[in-house]
């Protein structure tokens, strides 16, 4: 009887009658004797999907299990909040809500750390790096409050992943021992999510800000500039003609806060450590989401494109680790005696605007 109520805590109805026609699924042996009653089919909007395609797919090898992981991760992108089943008249435990908000999560992540990274390792221009912080809080912050609306639907999707997935570790994870494995995704979680409050405190809800110039892009994004080292700003220094017809605009010194904050090595070992949580938490994450059928992955005992955007998505999660990682250490060992950037110099101070 224990187990019984083991296997339909963790599993979902029909699973085994779902996989019968996959190579690598169950086998069945004989009848079954004395089995209770099939259980009723799940409700419209549940966690069931199509089952994945067979074989490999419209195209076999890496570049096909490649081709299944972008497409099915745009597709998840585009079905985030609205789609995922979770809220009728009640709010359950269904796994598209953590399955898509971490699809538009993970797509948050990618162009946060890409536009950090360009900012301050690859261009290393200090009105690069104001100038991203300018373009997201201000220029894009069209539905008003001091918050774009790239940062509300990702706050919205923070918050219905951390709340299924709450849900689902007190319905499933609470009824196993911690050295299962089974608290793994729950204890890295809530470490990543106290560590993006630290990290908003210290970044995006900061009160104390100086301010410098930014000459903004007339389009958002200085395209005329981008191979000369300029993505978010005109070029503007301490002796350069502004550009013509574009106004020096008084934006937070996001550069001079990322000294102060990572100037300071327990700060540094601390967004360390927390990072590596991170990692794991995706690496983790991706592990139990490739082959689930909201995935969409084609299954094959030849060519198993599962285990290819596996290994596929992993490197990546590892890659963007590295990634924040490297920003962290860049400050702290470029850093200048007086707590100062080596290119403080080419900061352009202004005024702040009354709020």
């Amino acid at each position: 009887m224990l187990r019984r109520i083991e296997w339909n805590t963790i599993h979902k109805p029909n699973m085994i009658e779902a996989n019968l026609s996959n190579p690598n699924g169950p086998v069945v042996k004989g009848k079954f004797a004395g089995g209770s009653a099939a259980p009723p089919p799940a409700a419209s909007g549940g966690d069931d999907e199509l089952p994945a395609p067979d074989g490999p797919g419209c195209m076999p090898g890496p570049v096909g299990a490649f081709f299944y992981m972008v497409l099915n991760v745009l597709r998840l992108i585009m079905k985030t909040i609205l789609f995922t089943g979770n809220f009728h008249f009640s709010f359950d435990n269904n796994r598209n809500g953590t399955i898509r908000s971490a699809m538009f999560l993970l797509f948050f992540t990618i162009v946060h750390a890409g536009g950090n990274v360009m900012d301050l390792l690859v261009n290393n221009r200090p009105e690069e790096v104001n100038g991203e912080g300018y373009l997201i809080e201000d220029r894009m912050g069209w539905t008003g409050g001091g918050i774009c609306l790239l940062e509300e639907y990702t706050v919205l999707c923070l918050a219905l992943h951390v709340a299924v997935a709450l849900k689902r570790s007190w319905d499933i994870s609470l009824n196993y021992c911690v050295y299962t494995g089974r608290w793994n995704m729950l204890l890295s979680g809530l470490t990543v999510l106290s560590f993006l409050f630290k990290h908003l405190t210290d970044i995006r809800l900061y009160q104390h800000w100086t301010c410098a110039a930014v000459y903004p892009p007339k389009y958002f994004i200085a395209y005329d500039k981008i191979f000369s080292g300029h993505l978010f700003s005109e070029p503007v220094a301490p002796g350069i003609k502004p550009p013509e017809g574009v106004t020096p605009v008084a934006v937070h010194d996001v550069y001079t806060r990322e000294y102060e904050l990572f100037g300071d090595l327990n700060t540094v070992l601390f967004y360390s450590a927390c990072v590596i949580v991170f990692i794991c938490h995706m690496v983790w994450g991706w592990k139990k989401l490739v082959p689930a059928d909201t995935f969409q992955i084609p299954k094959d005992s030849e060519i198993d494109h599962v285990k290819v955007v596996t290994y596929l998505g992993q490197g990546l999660a590892v890659t963007l680790g590295c990634m924040y990682l490297s920003l962290v250490w860049f400050v702290y060992l470029t850093v200048l005696p007086n707590g100062k950037g080596p290119l403080a110099d080419q900061v352009v101070v202004m005024p702040c605007p009354a709020d």
